[in-house]
């Protein structure tokens, strides 16, 4: 039987691909509502993950995640 992914290993999954993630694609594309929860969870764990704030055309600010290294 496959073992279903966390939300936690879903995130980790895709920044450790090199992608980066927003709280709205995580909504919409991974199903994952609280995206700075499971954020907190891996920087615990030591993974060393930033977030940069970014503006859209209608100044709305959004943070964008990234694993660095």
């Amino acid at each position: 039987m496959a073992t279903r992914l966390t939300q936690r290993d879903r995130v980790l999954k895709h920044l450790e691909s090199g992608e980066t993630l927003t709280v709205r694609e995580a909504v919409l594309f991974m199903n994952i509502n609280c995206l700075p929860k499971r954020i907190e969870e891996l920087r615990k764990m030591g993974y060393p993950i930033t977030m940069e704030w970014k503006t859209n055309g209608h100044d709305v600010r959004y943070g964008v995640y990234r694993l660095e290294g």
